[in-house]
């Protein structure tokens, strides 16, 4: 059975959003939980491979979540900006 995981990495970095884009995170999270439930995910949701075993998915036109896929576990680990994410993939590259 496929689950996600919550890392402090995400932890951290949804204390730093606006409200609005907590509230926009929260939405695509749901998405995100029935994707992992149901296997089906709707058009637009844009989730990508972007790395051997990390993906990520889009919460509005600016931020990102960055999940990073370990057999049936999904973690989610970074939740930011284009930047945020290019400078995590660089970092943690596999």
């Amino acid at each position: 059975m496929k689950r996600a995981l919550i890392l402090p990495s995400f932890e951290r970095s949804i204390k730093k959003l606006t409200r609005q884009d907590k509230d926009n995170l929260n939405e695509s999270l749901e998405i995100f939980n029935s994707f992992l439930l149901l296997g089906e995910l709707p058009v637009g949701f844009g989730f990508k491979k972007i790395d051997h075993d990390k993906y990520e998915f889009r919460v509005n036109i600016r931020l990102r979540v960055v999940v990073k896929v370990e057999g049936e576990d999904y973690y989610l680990v970074l939740a930011g900006n284009h930047d945020d994410i290019k400078r995590y993939l660089r970092r943690y590259r596999s």
